[in-house]
């Protein structure tokens, strides 16, 4: 890749929140909807909102399936969220960054598949 180190990071923290807005909205379609925050939000505070999210995707009424796509999503987020943090805090180094984006793919799908499921079996 050849993109520059600022658009690279500006590419990993649009989708970051991109990511994010997914898996908000896709909580908030489940069995027991979850309300996650958004607006403005200190980033400490997103990370533990997301890792809760890890925490209890299997108490979701739903199949497993559907567990392992919110699990994934919300620990794929979180390892992109840990690699935006390194970077910012160190030198840039683009296969992290790079790393961070198909991480964020990864994630993006998995919300994108439950989202799907919900929409499908919504009551």
């Amino acid at each position: 890749m050849s993109d520059t180190p600022d658009s690279m990071m500006e590419a990993f923290e649009s989708r970051l929140t991109t990511v994010y807005i997914g898996l908000v909205m896709a909580c908030e379609h489940l069995p027991v909807p979850i309300t996650l925050p958004t607006g403005v939000i200190h980033s400490h505070d997103l990370v533990e909102t997301v890792r809760r999210v890890a925490d209890i995707a299997e108490e979701q009424p739903m199949p497993e399936e559907q567990h392992a796509a919110l699990y994934t999503g919300a620990i794929m987020w979180l390892a992109a969220a840990d690699l935006f943090g390194i970077l910012k805090r160190t030198d840039y180094v683009e296969a992290r960054a790079a790393g961070g984006l198909g991480i964020l793919l990864i994630a993006g799908e998995s919300i994108a598949e439950l989202g799907a499921w919900l929409l499908d079996n919504e009551s």
